[in-house]
């Protein structure tokens, strides 16, 4: 099964987390049972977008939408939400988040490679929050 894991960028924001605590308890939970579902490996529900960007489309209220993206079969990573309303603007805003995901895993792999070879042992750091249950 994949981890589900909050996106950090680079800033220290958790634009997943921000908007998650800014709604209802009604959709709150709504949401809780997409990630529960994620989190058991079931992404029947994601729709890919464009860049490695996908959502999850609730029926449900203001035509609520959770960003992810999936790296790999192992680890999925939210980058944000948004209802019907201001949905291209968090699309945009998630799909910036995926490319820098991106780079930094770049970062990361090239980090690693050089202390393999100074032989430093320093890993990367994880940037990632483990979703709270």
């Amino acid at each position: 099964m994949p981890a589900v894991r909050e996106y950090i960028a680079r800033d220290g924001r958790n634009h997943y987390a921000e908007w998650f605590n800014r709604l209802g308890a009604p959709a709150a939970a709504k949401v809780a049972g997409v990630i529960g579902r994620l989190a058991t490996g079931n992404t029947s529900g994601l729709k890919g977008i464009a860049n490695g960007l996908a959502e999850w489309k609730l029926d449900w209220g203001p035509g609520i939408r959770v960003y992810v993206h999936q790296d790999g079969k192992d680890l999925i990573l939210l980058m944000g939400g948004s209802d019907k309303g201001d949905q291209q603007t968090e699309i945009n805003a998630a799909a910036v988040l995926v490319h820098e995901y991106k780079e930094r895993k770049k970062e990361a792999a090239k980090a690693a490679k050089i202390a393999v070879k100074t032989g430093s042992g320093k890993a990367p750091q994880d940037k990632t929050r483990k979703r709270r249950k």
